[in-house]
Formats: C-alpha cells, structure tokens, sequence
C-alpha cells in the first residue's frame, strides 16, 4: 500500500574507503525542508542487439551498472546556539563541509572581546587566537563599530586583529569578538580526492541504501532580503540496494535549528589592499558555487553493479552578483567602474546577525566579469554586477588561499 510521499528521513556517514560496504549510518538525521526524491537512482538496462530471424523477435536485456543521484535541501542556519564561551561543532556543520571538500572548523576555540584599537585593526584582549583567512563576527547590531557583522580576518599577530575590511567604526571597549565556524575548499592542486559518503535514504515505503556518494552540484538561494538561506547539495551514487531499516528513524535530528532571514546585514566591496568599509545597498544577490568534480570510473569496485570507485576536485567556479540603484546622471557611475578598472575585490557578506543564527561568506579576491549598464528592474532604474572568486595571493594556508570562505556563528 502507497504511503504519503512527503514522509522521509535521510542519515549518512562519511566512509573510510571509497563505496565500502557498511549498513551502519551516523546517529545524525539531517534536518531537509524537502521530501526524499530517490527517482534519480539508476540501474540500467543495456539491449543485447543480438540477431534475430523473425521481425519482431527479441532478446532479454543485459542487467547494466548502477548510478544515478539524489539531492539533499536544508536550511542555512547560523551554528544554532550562541558563540560566547567555546562552542562545538555541529553535525549539521560537519555535513555541510563534505560538499565543499575541507573539515569543519573554527576560527578561534573561544570567544574574547576588543578592548580598543582602530576600526582596521581592533585590540583584543587574548593574543594570536583568531586564523588567518578565517572570520569573525564583533559586536551586536546597532553597536556603531561591529554591528554584529562577519569579517574576514588577514592576520592575528599578539593582541592586533588585522581585518581585510574594517569595522563601521573604531571598537567599543569590551566588545564580544566572536569565533565563526568555517568552510571552504581545498586549493592545493594535489588536494583532489573526494570522501565517499553513504546514505540512508528512507520513506514511508521503499528505502534505499546509497554508497560511494559525492557531490557533484550545490545551489545556494534565498540571499535577498526578507528570504531563508538555503543550501541544495546534488549527490551522485556509485552503487546502491534496498533496506528495510526501522522507520520512523531514532536518529537524532540535526538541530533542528531555525534559520533567520537576511536582514541587518551587509555587502563589503572595496579594492584589494584597502580596508576602509565600503558596504553596498544591494537589492539583490546571486551565488553560483559550481562545484568542479569527476568521477573515477574502473574496475575494482565493491559491488558487482559499481562502475564509479572514485572521485576528483577540479576548479570549481563561483560567481557573485548583484543589484544596484542607478546613479544619478554622472560621467563616472560606480558599478560600472568595477568593470572597467583593473582592480580585484574582496568581498564580505552578512546575511544575518543575531548570535547563534548568522550566516555569511567572504571572497579576498574577486575578478569583476561584467560592464554594467542601466535596465529597468522593478519598475526602476538599476545596475547588475557580477565578479568571479579566485584563490587568494596569500600562500601560508588552505584558509588563507580559499576562494570562499563560508561562516555560521
């Protein structure tokens, strides 16, 4: 009998070697705001082509390889719970990290507060804590110097934080300088291997077993004003069998936290090298992270359906856009000077604020692709721009050369 198809649950495990053959899942159930589609699984059929001597004779088919893909959507939350003290990392977070290629991490064990200094280069109270390339979050909304932004920080060298963009005004003494939780992608040209990953992917009937899982796509939407940040992560599968796992599951549910949506944030877009703010008031905002992953095909698989045994990161490609006002007539209109001038951008993007629930992203440095020019938008005059992520000119680190990174705190 046909169950309801909204009814679903989705565990996984990261796998110790590629499409092993494991039926235990992690004791994390991810938190999806959409139903489990497992329509996109595969197992081919492969006609035999043999020759007949009557007109419409036939042959069975050969049992082909399995494969296919199914996505897994959830909510961009911020961490869940508050950032002051020494916060843990999620399995949410942890999840999360598998699609982009690197671990999970924070950018400072604890959270300290400022005690002066300048809006470029605040002091802080514990000394070297913070990671280079890595973000924080200062203050709280309406403070006047962090406004509870995220920033990306260039150095923490004794008690002076060095931020790529500066705060909106010079610290407050005693200040809450906040850890966020980091993730990004590997750039070192040797660092390609992808870790397998397998599900369990339940529904009120039929339930499958997914192995040798990777990410091939993830669409991030919801960044405009009044939205909810979320995430969509396309895996595909190298091989796959039915379960008969207890459903409903007793996994614990990740989280589930409740996103927030974008407001009180901000748009930092200013030259490379210069630190002075220069936030945008954007209308809208579009990410297009393409993930830049090939699948290994060859023999030795686990099951005797397993085509694919492996997979590689190749570039992926991120591009950032956005909506603007028009100018007022002027010879010298600023978007479309980002296009016309040879200067790359760093950009930082807040869509939240609130401790526990704010979710952001930095790129150090971001190639402008487009010449902007006047359209009607809304019945108004606006401007588009749109630039593409590149792997920073800082070498010391994975987190100091990542095109992207993105924080929840």
């Amino acid at each position: 009998m046909s169950n309801s198809a909204v009814l679903g649950a989705i565990v996984y495990e990261a796998e110790a070697s590629w499409g092993e053959d494991v039926t235990t899942f992690a004791t994390q159930r991810l938190n999806i705001i959409a139903a489990v589609d497992t329509s996109g699984l595969t197992h081919d059929k492969i006609d035999s082509e043999r020759v007949v001597q009557y007109r419409n004779d036939g042959t069975r088919y050969i049992q082909g390889t399995m494969g296919g893909s199914f996505k897994t959507k959830l909510h961009w939350t911020g961490h869940g719970s508050t950032m002051v003290g020494s916060p843990t990392v999620d399995a949410a977070e942890t999840f999360l990290a598998l699609a982009f290629g690197s671990a999970v991490n924070l950018s400072a064990t604890s959270s300290t507060t400022l005690t002066g200094g300048t809006a470029a280069v605040p002091t802080t109270t514990a000394s070297g804590t913070f990671d280079a390339g890595g973000l924080c979050r200062v203050g709280v909304l309406g403070d006047g110097d962090g406004d509870g932004q995220l920033y990306s920080i260039t150095t923490h060298t004794a008690l002076d934080l060095t931020l790529r963009g500066a705060l909106n005004g010079a610290p407050l003494s005693g200040a809450v300088l906040y850890p966020v939780f980091q993730i990004h992608g590997p750039e070192a040209p040797t660092t390609t291997a992808v870790t397998g990953t397998r599900f369990l992917l339940q529904t009120a009937n039929l339930q499958y077993e997914a192995h040798g899982c990777f990410p091939t796509a993830v669409a991030i939407d919801g960044l405009n004003p009044g939205e909810v940040p979320t995430i969509e992560i396309t895996w595909s599968v190298s091989w796959w069998r039915y379960s008969t796992a207890t459903f409903p599951s007793a996994a614990t549910q990740t989280g589930p936290f409740n996103a927030a949506a974008i407001a009180a944030g901000s748009l930092n877009v200013q030259d490379v090298g210069t630190t002075t703010r220069n936030a945008r008031s954007y209308r809208n905002l579009t990410l297009n992270h393409t993930l830049g992953v090939e699948p290994l095909m060859g023999p030795g698989g686990v099951s005797a359906n397993q085509k694919i045994v492996g997979a590689r990161r190749t570039p992926d490609k991120i591009e950032i856009s956005w909506t603007e006002d028009a100018d007022a007539a002027t010879t010298t209109p600023v978007l479309p000077g980002y296009g016309t001038g040879t200067t790359f951008k760093h950009i930082e993007f807040t869509g939240s604020t609130a401790d526990g629930s704010a979710f952001g992203f930095s790129c150090p440095r971001v190639c402008i692709t487009n010449i902007a020019t006047q359209k009607a938008d809304g019945n108004l005059n606006r401007l588009t721009i749109t630039g593409r992520a590149h792997t920073s000119t800082t070498t010391t680190t994975e987190l100091t050369l990542a095109a992207i990174v993105y924080g929840s705190a």
